[in-house]
């Protein structure tokens, strides 16, 4: 019978930390996507989507879309301590510079805030939190702590 490790507090924190900022990205993108959700509860001006992904190209607006999804996805199996994290991180990572790029093309055409919301710290942030995710689970798996 295989010894049971105990999960590291370290895995804990990164796992509730990651599923709690892609959770509410995710949020912000339901919100975003159903008009109807918009009508019957406004939410305050650095939350919400809506019009960054109004002013957002469409390959913008699949990579942020992908970014979130996975990104959510890598949390939530971080948090229960499966290798596949790693991969699902790794694709959140990759998913979030097409975002980056798109943010620092508007900021130099003079577009730095959409909506309340500063284009460059918001796909900065995601690249920082995907990144910290991918890198703590990429060391993690390397220890053997999956």
């Amino acid at each position: 019978m295989p010894a049971t490790t105990r999960r590291s507090l370290v895995m804990t924190v990164f796992g509730v930390l990651g599923t709690l900022w892609f959770a509410l990205h995710a949020a912000e993108y339901v919100y975003a996507r159903y008009d109807a959700l918009q009508a019957r509860l406004p939410l305050p001006d650095p939350l919400g989507l809506s019009e960054v992904f109004a002013a957002m190209p469409q390959w913008a607006a699949i990579s942020m879309t992908a970014a979130i999804w996975l990104g959510l996805l890598g949390s939530v199996l971080l948090l229960l301590r499966d290798a596949a994290a790693v991969l699902i991180l790794s694709l959140t990572l990759i998913a979030t510079l097409p975002v980056v790029i798109w943010a620092a093309i508007a900021f130099f055409a003079g577009l730095a805030f959409v909506g309340g919301v500063n284009l460059l710290l918001f796909a900065g942030g995601q690249v920082a939190v995907a990144f910290g995710l991918w890198l703590y689970a990429r060391t993690a798996k390397r220890y053997g702590m999956f």
